[in-house]
């Protein structure tokens, strides 16, 4: 009995890792799946990766976070909620917007905006929330 063949018949059960008999040694992968990978096995091999854009992904986003900008703006406009210092709120959700509304949002200015509102609007839920809401959207705008 070989070495290889581990007391199977035919001697093929376990030629190595990737060996399948001809002398290629690649990559095997059982039990589970390979997705957004790049893999190269053997000499000479090279993997060329090519990233997509999801345009519509990034447009969701940049929606869901310019309609939840605007719905923060209008909520600090009523006069609700009970800030302390609510003008400077209005202020910095207009500021917010006003980003969200550019053709390429600023990626440094959204995090100026979106830090300051939280720390504004901190102990007022229905506020809060929007925030939440604005920074999860940025940062799928923003790719992570």
């Amino acid at each position: 009995m070989s070495r290889h063949d581990s007391g199977h018949e035919g001697g093929m059960a376990n030629r190595g890792v990737g060996d399948n008999g001809l002398g290629n040694k690649g990559i095997i992968i059982s039990g589970g799946t390979v997705s957004d990978s790049a893999l190269v096995a053997g000499e000479n091999n090279r993997v060329t990766v090519q990233q997509r854009h999801d345009d519509a992904g990034t447009g969701q986003a940049l929606a869901r976070a310019r309609a939840d900008a605007a719905r923060l703006v209008e909520l600090l406009a009523s006069g609700g909620y009970d800030l302390p210092d609510a003008p400077t709120a209005h202020a910095a959700a207009l500021g917010l917007k006003d980003e969200l509304d550019e053709q390429e949002p600023d990626q440094s200015r959204l995090r100026k905006w979106l830090t300051r509102l939280r720390g504004l609007v901190a102990g007022v839920a229905p506020l809060a929330e929007l925030v939440v809401a604005v920074e999860e959207s940025v940062r799928m705008l923003l790719g992570g």
